[in-house]
């Protein structure tokens, strides 16, 4: 029953691992004759609530009743709560009564632990409780209901409290489609007191079972990433939890005589790993697109469509793209005058004739030439300036190079370096000189000359002064997409930053 009562409450909580025991405090003595008590706090979950619990053998009316945490008061509208039953008040910062009658407070309750107190319309102290920091998915709640011990439990919003031993709570989702291009990662919470000592997945497909460990990832959540699978076939599914004392359960409840089942789709194409050679062409420059597509059941073609200037959609150019290597297509859009806008678009289209467009943004329409991404014309912008000029961060080791546009030396000596961290600043020796239009780098290496390296994935980028001013940076944001860790300004001291296809550690960006 407690778990039937959890999971239909389940939208409540998050789940995961247990507070230590050296964070437990017992609570502060109710008033006198009070059979209303704090029962069971949760402040990780979606949403945190209160439960009340009435100890008496008559409705108590708790119209009136304030309910605090350690900065905001509610004063609770109307409410009773039943003999020998429970009040669930949810802490949503909804500052309500909903119409069915849930209690939503002015406030959420910190998951890094605050005073929890109810007073009386008289304003005298009915119950308080000290709630200790809290990990998701457990509650701190009386070990019996009313009782004067608290304790980490599972989370049972308007059921007995109870620290018996029960089987893991899982919680997961169904998987509603499946297509035959994607290895979809399927993954659980999984929740269990006493310790969980192992969940395992089982999936079957063309008459081939297995039953393999997922993998924890912390935070109780597991994951196990499924093969690709053939479009049609059927695929049955089901996750086993053991706790150590080796109790187990299943998801879905019915497993394993009735597993959970879906059907591969035939799915449409996939892109990835776009590139393009440069968003700002000098006049005449031909600018290469480069992309990756894949489907299962193979590729018919891949298209790339331009127009330029004020063309119309009617005009567009359609070029097919060559497939150079493996699942990589490139086309090449023309050069153009100074100040010409090209816009452009793919198409991917499968064997089954599935087509798909890129770019894959929300808004994009191929038929509305206005949403399609553009880049113009135009003669890059040089920053005289000095300047975080070229960045590494997939090599060996990783590197950040700055450039000197400035017509004057200049003394780096002071001058600090940083990514996400701060507090890891390279800070450059006294007498370090950077020549006018000359180069400056620092190898990234975590170790022997910096405290750390850079993200291939990209990560923000500083330059301070000895002042501790910026000087420049690279956001991680702002980083060229579809790189691959080597971006640079091209030019050197261009404004804008490209994707490099090699290093030119202390050289010029194919200037």
């Amino acid at each position: 029953m407690k778990h039937l009562i959890l999971s239909l409450f389940i939208v409540l909580i998050g789940i995961s691992s247990c507070v230590k025991d050296e964070d437990l405090k017992e609570p502060s003595i109710p008033s006198a004759g009070s059979p209303i008590f704090l029962n069971e706090l949760v402040s990780t979950g979606s949403p945190d609530y209160v439960e009340l619990y009435n100890a008496s053998d008559a409705v108590v009316d708790i119209t009136g009743y304030t309910i605090s945490d350690g900065g905001s008061d509610y004063v609770i509208p109307s409410g009773s709560v039943d003999a020998y039953g429970y009040l669930v008040i949810l802490a949503d910062d909804g500052n309500t009564v909903d119409d069915e009658g849930v209690i939503h407070t002015n406030f959420k309750i910190s998951s890094k632990g605050e005073p929890i107190k109810l007073v009386d319309t008289e304003g005298k102290l009915v119950d308080q409780i000290d709630l200790p920091p809290m990990d998701d998915g457990t509650a701190y709640g009386r070990t019996t209901d009313g009782g004067p011990v608290w304790d980490v439990i599972i989370p049972s919003p308007g059921a007995p409290n109870s620290n018996n031993n029960t089987a893991p709570v899982i919680t997961a989702d169904t998987i509603l489609s499946l297509d035959d291009n994607t290895q979809y990662t399927f993954s659980a919470i999984v929740v269990d007191l006493s310790g969980v000592r192992d969940v395992k997945l089982y999936y079957k497909y063309d008459g081939e079972f297995s039953f393999v460990d997922m993998v924890p990832l912390g935070g109780n959540e597991y994951a196990y990433k499924l093969p690709a699978i053939p479009a049609g076939e059927e695929l049955e599914y089901y996750i086993m939890a053991a706790d150590e004392t080796g109790l187990k359960s299943y998801f879905p409840e019915s497993a394993p005589d009735n597993p959970l089942k879906v059907v591969v789709e035939n799915g449409y194409p996939v892109f990835s790993n776009f590139n393009i050679s440069t968003e700002n062409p000098a006049a005449d420059e031909e600018v290469t697109i480069k992309i990756d597509v894949y489907d299962a059941t193979g590729i018919d073609d891949v298209r790339l469509y331009y127009v330029t200037g004020d063309q119309t959609i009617d005009d567009k150019v359609k070029i097919v793209m060559s497939n150079i290597s493996g699942n990589t297509y490139e086309g090449k859009i023309p050069g153009q005058p100074n100040n010409t806008v090209v816009k452009y678009y793919m198409r991917a289209e499968d064997l089954s004739g599935q087509k798909i467009y890129y770019p894959l943004t929300e808004g994009f329409d191929h038929d509305i030439l206005s949403t399609w991404p553009s880049y113009t014309v135009a003669p890059p912008v040089i920053l005289e300036a000095l300047v975080l000029n070229e960045i590494e961060g997939h090599g060996d080791p990783d590197y950040i190079e700055l450039y000197n546009g400035t017509n004057a030396d200049i003394d780096l000596g002071g001058y600090k370096l940083h990514d996400k961290d701060p507090s890891e600043a390279y800070e450059i020796p006294g007498g370090t000189i950077i020549p006018a239009g000359g180069f400056w780098t620092l190898d990234c290496d975590g170790g022997a000359t910096t405290l750390f390296k850079i993200s291939s994935s990209g990560e923000s980028i500083t330059l301070l002064d000895a002042s501790g001013n910026i000087v420049d940076q690279l956001l991680k944001e702002d980083w060229p997409e579809g790189h691959e860790g080597l971006v640079g300004r091209v030019p050197d001291g261009a404004d804008k930053w490209s994707i490099l296809t090699e290093e030119s550690k202390g050289s010029s960006n194919g200037n």
